[in-house]
């Protein structure tokens, strides 16, 4: 990812509604599938820990830990007082294999060239019964020089999400499209937007307080309806797979 884009992560990922609204759809999740034994902070490891607010959430009622492959990526996070390492999937993972009960990949997979490779990896790590939880851009034909900006690789298919969970050690429990109410006019946005424009310009920007706060509720809901309710279509998919 270019560097100018985690200061910008930085300041806003905090409130931004997309930031705030995928958090609380994770965090949901792993009250639903991973319920507190023994009173125990339970360990997650979120790789591709970016600017740390994610870590910073999961403080509240887990033991967290992160890995990123920037050096910006870990100093903007020491600000947040939370615990993250250098290094990088699927070479460079210096955390314990087997010792985590859940493993973070949120919006990271699509910078990686060695997908398949990285989820094998992110697998390792966790103890039998631990969860995996993924998210990934969806839809090459919403390919737009937005991605390039990003140092996206890719956008999946379902198909091609749900091979990465194709593996001896893990049982896919829920593989789901995410953002699926705003689908429609984002998804019109990007296709016209990406008509025209070279540059990328990325499209993080803090938006007016009471436009944010609906559009972080509307997609925020969507936790109420996965593993429940068929998602048919959105911008994202969303897995969470179960070590065997």
């Amino acid at each position: 990812m270019r560097e100018e884009l985690y200061a910008e992560i930085f300041v806003m990922e905090k409130e931004h509604w997309w930031f705030a609204a995928r958090h609380q759809i994770v965090l949901d999740l792993l009250r639903r599938y991973l319920p507190p034994q023994n009173g125990e902070r339970q360990k997650v490891a979120d790789l591709g820990c970016g600017c740390g607010m994610m870590l910073q959430r999961l403080s509240q009622n887990y033991d967290p830990i992160g890995l990123d492959g920037s050096p910006h990526a870990i100093d903007f996070s020491s600000h947040r007082n939370v615990a993250a390492k250098l290094g990088s999937l699927p070479e460079d993972v210096p955390l314990e294999r087997g010792a985590y009960d859940a493993v973070l990949l949120l919006d990271v997979l699509e910078h990686l060239k060695c997908d398949h490779a990285s989820v094998e990896v992110a697998a390792s790590l966790l103890k039998r019964g631990g969860i995996l939880i993924c998210t990934v851009p969806a839809h090459m034909w919403l390919w737009s020089a937005r991605d390039a900006h990003h140092h996206h690789f890719r956008r999946y298919s379902r198909g091609q999400f749900s091979a990465l969970f194709a593996q001896p050690s893990l049982h896919l429990e829920l593989l789901s499209h995410l953002n699926a109410i705003l689908f429609a006019p984002a998804a019109a946005w990007r296709l016209f937007v990406g008509a025209f424009e070279q540059n990328g310009v990325t499209d993080l920007k803090l938006l007016n307080p009471k436009l944010n706060s609906a559009l972080r509720k509307i997609f925020a809901f969507e936790r109420k309806m996965l593993g429940k309710v068929p998602i048919p279509f959105g911008l994202s998919f969303i897995a969470l797979a179960r070590k065997r």
